[in-house]
Order: C-alpha cells, then structure tokens, then sequence
C-alpha cells in the first residue's frame, strides 16, 4: 500500500503541471473548396480566434494542413486549446459564434463556406506533460498510441525522454513538444494517448522520424517497453494564434 501511494503521489505531482484540454478536429477539403475555406481561414478565423485568446476563452488556436494525405484522408486539422474542463466545456469555448462583434459578419455567413466540407468528430485530450514552444512551430508530428499502460510511459518520459530533449533540442530544430491522454472518444479502436514534436522545418521533421537528430541518443534500452507507435501524421501550420 505504501509503494502504491508514493507511486500515486509521484504521478500527481508528475502531471500536475497543466491541466489544458486540446480538441482536434479533422476536417476533408476538396480542391474546388480550398481557395475560400483558406481565405475565411486565414483572414477572419484567425482573428476570431485572436480575439477568443485575449479574451480568455482559449490558450491557442491552431489550422493543419496533412503533410502527404492519401485521396480518402482529412486534409486538414483544428486545433483549440483551453485551459482547463471548465473553458473546454463553456459556451465560450464555441469561439466562432463572435464572428460578427469581432470581423463584422454573422456566423451562419462566414461559416455558409462549411456547408460542403466533410468533417471527422472532434477528439479531446488532456496535456498532462509539456515542453512549451520556444518559438512559433512550422510543423507538427502528432504521434497516437495505445499502450497497455500508460502511466508507465509518463514515468519514463519524464524521466529519460523530456530531459533528453530539453537538452538537444535546440541544435535540432525542434521548438516544443507535449504528451496528452485521451479524453473522448474512447474504446478499443481509439488512441489513448498521444505525443508532439513542433519543429522548425521539414527538414528536421524528417530526421526525427527517420530516428536521427533529437531522437539520437534516448536510452531506449532503459524503457520498460518500446512502444508501439499507431499512426504518427506530419502536419504543417498553416495559420495559428500568438
């Protein structure tokens, strides 16, 4: 019972450092579509979203575009990010609906864009270990898995990874990276948890999951288990909040 309290303890303290929720939400656009979906995109999204930050309502708000997608793939990704249960479950958290206080048109107009795309279930996961960005990300790996512990994995990664990271980083180009478990939806053919590494070019992208740059170097020999990595997707920023 002892060793199972301060193993309880460790893990609260371990996670405890944010309690930010992020909501992705894959989204399929068609060529014909793409010209205006990145136009009310970049040009009014963004700032809607802007405003939603200084308000309060959101930590961050970020447009993915797949990197290499098959023809029948989500081309492109939302991202919001909230602080905490409470702001992702608000009404607030539905930011867009302030479209017309914010750039002057009503909702059911700038979002009129929408109507013909196709749109996957927003998936929701809690941050529970984070190297905040040093600088705005040009590309993002997501990495989703299903480990049959994942508790042991967050030891290990506060342990060997994040340190190794923290250290090499920078010579190799990445800016952030994060760790987050599942919150909704959840079952046998979902992820339940998933990993990031911001970077600041393809480039290193690349080298990172070819095994080499910040990768270089992880004692994986003192992991429990190497895990076993479900899909990992490359995504460029195309617009995203300061």
């Amino acid at each position: 019972m002892k060793k199972f309290l301060l193993l309880v303890i460790s893990l609260f303290f371990l996670t405890g450092i944010s309690a930010q929720i992020v909501a992705f939400h894959p989204v399929k656009v068609s060529a014909n579509q793409l010209e205006s979906f990145l136009d009310i995109e970049t040009n009014y999204m963004k700032k809607i979203a802007q405003k939603a930050v200084e308000n309060g309502d959101l930590l961050g708000w970020r447009l993915l575009e797949t990197f290499n997608p098959g023809s029948d793939d989500f081309n492109y990704m939302f991202v919001n990010i909230y602080k905490d249960f409470n702001a992702a479950t608000s009404t607030n958290a539905n930011w867009w609906n302030k479209s017309e206080e914010v750039v002057g048109v009503k909702p059911n107009i700038l979002l009129d864009v929408y109507s013909g795309l196709e749109f996957d279930r927003r998936y929701f996961y809690e941050v529970k270990q984070q190297i905040p960005n040093n600088q705005q990300a040009s590309y993002v790996i997501l990495n989703f898995a299903r480990p049959n512990d994942v508790s042991i994995h967050m030891n290990e990664t506060e342990k060997y990874v994040i340190p190794h990271f923290k250290k090499n980083m920078k010579k190799f180009g990445m800016v952030g990276w994060g760790f987050a478990t599942k919150i909704t939806p959840q079952g046998k053919e979902y992820s339940s948890m998933m990993t990031w590494d911001s970077y600041d070019n393809l480039s290193n992208v690349m080298k990172h999951l070819a095994g080499y740059g910040v990768m270089d170097g992880l004692p994986y020999e003192k992991f429990s288990k190497i895990i076993d990595w479900e899909n990992r997707y490359i995504m460029k920023v195309i617009s995203a909040t300061k």
